[in-house]
């Protein structure tokens, strides 16, 4: 069972932005949508 302290989600995000800013001129427009939706999908369904 994965279990995420709230006090993480802070450092999460800012590993995925910084993932997202590194990854950004290499991934079309689409996949970034695509990629955003099921990140907040897995923050979401792990704070639940």
């Amino acid at each position: 069972m994965l279990t995420l302290a709230l006090s993480d989600i802070a450092t999460l995000g800012t590993q995925v932005a910084m993932h997202g800013a590194i990854r950004a001129s290499e991934i079309a427009g689409d996949e970034i949508f695509e990629m955003m939706v099921a990140i907040v999908i897995i923050v979401y369904d792990t704070a639940a």
